[in-house]
């Protein structure tokens, strides 16, 4: 049973490839995405592990909070959802880039909020903080993006073409939410957020996700000829770099019933031991790690945050 719970935010530093495989379209290798939406994601199977390795913690407390890595002699006593959309960065005509929204990924976010919430009384439930909806198109009032065309405010992102809706009380209250959780001091995303931020509608942020992921060629090289060998081009479809994405990380008591090597994380009550166990693996998690594919060209390394129980950012 769920005990304690809180929110991981991934992100991209570099260029992230979560892959599903091969294809038969235009991409070889393309990401993983959900199947009713077309949303980008990350599977949780892919996030865990690469948490696991990253972690650092000793061998028996990894195995009693992600569970062992061989044998079935019980299960790990952390959950992990996927990881879902939340910003996704597109380039525009004026300030490089902007981060979109829109109202369908706000309102998932928000009902993901109030579900961590009533699965933990715990939890600091952020989610009253947050207001109900978001309008498009909206951006905020510093934003640092706007052009003027036909002496209106224009807003270009790719090749789509905005008027801009400025003075949403509701914007600037997700934005001074998103600064003290997930963009945390000293982080110069924080200074750039008010400035880049904008709300879309949600055809308009399905086709960003859709069409403007990054799509890089890759080969092999023959080293008898010093050309491409026969075959060896292929396509691969990337997260791009400020893509930011979050997680509910949750934690149950321990699952092991030997207990003996685990003094750190036992406790009198199931509550106090699920505490434990979510407080031990958010102190171990690095800042940065790898995730996805081809971590030797650099690719996938991403930051992380998550909010604490005290509602600060760790």
């Amino acid at each position: 049973m769920v005990r304690k719970g809180t929110v991981l935010f991934v992100t991209v530093e570099t260029p992230l490839h979560a892959g599903t495989g091969s294809e038969l379209g235009i991409v070889d290798l393309p990401i993983q995405r959900e199947r009713h939406t077309g949303w980008p994601k990350v599977e949780a199977s892919g996030l865990k592990g690469a948490l696991r390795e990253a972690i650092n913690l000793d061998k028996n407390l990894k195995n009693a909070i992600f569970g062992p890595e061989e044998g079935e002699l019980h299960s790990g006593a952390l959950i992990l959802t996927d990881l879902r959309i939340l910003l996704f960065p597109v380039k525009s005509g004026k300030g490089t880039f902007a981060w979109t929204i829109s109202p369908e990924v706000y309102s998932r976010f928000l009902r993901d909020l109030k579900a961590l919430a009533n699965l933990d009384v715990d939890f600091v439930n952020t989610a009253k903080e947050l207001p109900e909806n978001l309008t498009p198109f909206t951006v905020h009032n510093n934003t640092e993006l706007t052009v003027k065309v036909n002496d209106k405010d224009t807003v270009l992102l790719e090749e789509y073409s905005f008027n801009v809706n400025k003075g949403d009380g509701n914007l600037a209250k997700f934005v001074e939410w998103l600064e003290n959780h997930v963009f945390k001091n000293g982080n110069s995303r924080r200074q750039d957020l008010p400035g880049k931020i904008c709300v879309v509608e949600n055809d308009v942020f399905n086709d960003f996700v859709r069409m403007f992921t990054e799509v890089i060629t890759r080969t092999k090289i023959d080293p008898a000829t010093g050309t491409v060998q026969t075959g060896a081009l292929w396509n691969e479809e990337y997260l791009p770099s400020e893509t930011v994405m979050y997680s509910l990380m949750m934690a149950t008591p321990l699952m092991k019933e030997d207990k003996e090597n685990l003094g750190e994380l036992k406790a009198d009550n199931p509550e106090n031991e699920a505490s434990k166990i979510l407080l031990k693996t958010t102190k171990g998690l690095p800042k940065y790690l790898f995730l996805g594919g081809n971590e030797t060209v650099g690719k996938g390394l991403v930051s992380l945050t998550y909010i604490i129980n005290q509602g600060g950012n760790q």
